[in-house]
């Protein structure tokens, strides 16, 4: 069904029954209440005694899977958890595909728990013509594998390079950016977490000399080599005024060892793009992941209407920009 195999004879506590997707190192399981309460106070941090606690690496490495998902049926709700062992996949992102918009979904880049309301689902479930909410996961989960595109920048850069030149060129608007340099954050090697919109579980990064962080006026929080700062940007000394140039959000990042935030905009300086700083872009059709050169496991996050976007300079420089923020910009290079 979909692409996944019922599994027999799985002797695991509190499996009712589970599938394994014959294209992917992933399980969909069904599990017992007790097991879900269980799992559901952990993540909620709540101190459990040993023999309840659930070791739900312990359960991935007996389905010898990198993707786990959890369901269970409340009476009103369907519940799920979903476990990532890589960045190629954050389990937020992943959950949120299967349940968009009618769900509520909270967590991390490895794991993360949704729910949603068992009549909507049902509503869903019969607009779809299936037959049950564990055939409607069993779908979903198939369809986010074969319809999600996924660009390695480094290899794409290489192999494309003609399709590239053939797209249409933009440059950024002159209008203020802010930076931040992350040693004046914290000290150098010391690690601080940002989220951005096309990563939203965030990313962590060590304070380096060469690492600043960019921020923009739609809330899009990302990081910057300082070489390629220099390149596409003028820098000045005027301090950041939320009230002038930040109004859609107050930018924080985290502390790491910490757990303390820090207000990005009280430290960050204005800066402007250069005039002949351009990129190539077109816009996307799919749901993409793009991973950047130099083999990270993180990626940008861009869905249908958002724009890939790659820099004049360097073709294996590749990223995502959301469709809204892309308009208010970048505008058409006639030149």
């Amino acid at each position: 069904m979909y692409g996944f195999i019922r599994q027999e004879n799985i002797a695991l506590p509190g499996i009712v029954q589970s599938y394994r997707y014959e294209n992917n190192a992933m399980v969909v399981a069904q599990i017992e209440e007790t097991i879900f309460k269980g799992l559901s106070a952990q993540m909620m941090g709540v101190e459990l005694p040993a023999a309840n606690i659930l070791d739900y690496e312990e359960y991935m490495r007996a389905f010898d899977c990198h993707f786990l998902l959890f369901v269970w049926k409340e009476q009103e709700e369907d519940r799920l958890y979903f476990f990532s062992d890589t960045k190629r996949l954050r389990a937020l992102e992943f959950l949120d595909y299967l349940i968009p918009e009618f769900g509520l979904v909270k967590g991390k880049a490895t794991g993360a728990g949704g729910r949603i309301s068992s009549a909507i689902l049902k509503v869903k479930i019969s607009g779809m013509e299936l037959d049950s909410s564990m055939e409607y996961f069993l779908k979903m989960s198939d369809s986010y594998h074969k319809d999600c595109v996924c660009i390695d920048a480094g290899t794409y850069g290489e192999e494309h390079e003609e399709d590239i030149r053939k797209l249409k060129k933009y440059r950024k608007k002159r209008i203020p950016w802010a930076v931040v340099r992350t040693t004046d954050i914290v000290k150098r090697g010391e690690h601080i977490r940002i989220r951005s919109l096309e990563n939203e579980s965030g990313i962590t990064l060590a304070a380096d000399s060469d690492i600043y962080i960019m921020i923009g006026c739609r809330g899009e929080v990302y990081d910057m080599k300082r070489i390629k700062f220099e390149q596409t940007y003028d820098e000045t000394e005027e301090s950041v005024d939320i009230f002038k140039q930040m109004l859609d959000f107050l930018p924080e990042a985290e502390i790491a060892d910490t757990g303390e935030f820090i207000s990005l905009d009280e430290i960050a300086h204005l800066c402007y793009p250069k005039p002949d700083s351009g990129i190539y872009a077109k816009k996307l059709g799919k749901r993409t992941k793009i991973f950047p050169a130099g083999g990270s496991e993180e990626y940008y996050l861009g869905r249908p209407g958002d724009y890939m976007a790659v820099r004049f300079e360097d073709f294996q420089d590749i990223y995502v920009v959301q469709r809204e923020i892309f308009r208010q910009t970048y505008e058409e290079d006639f030149s």
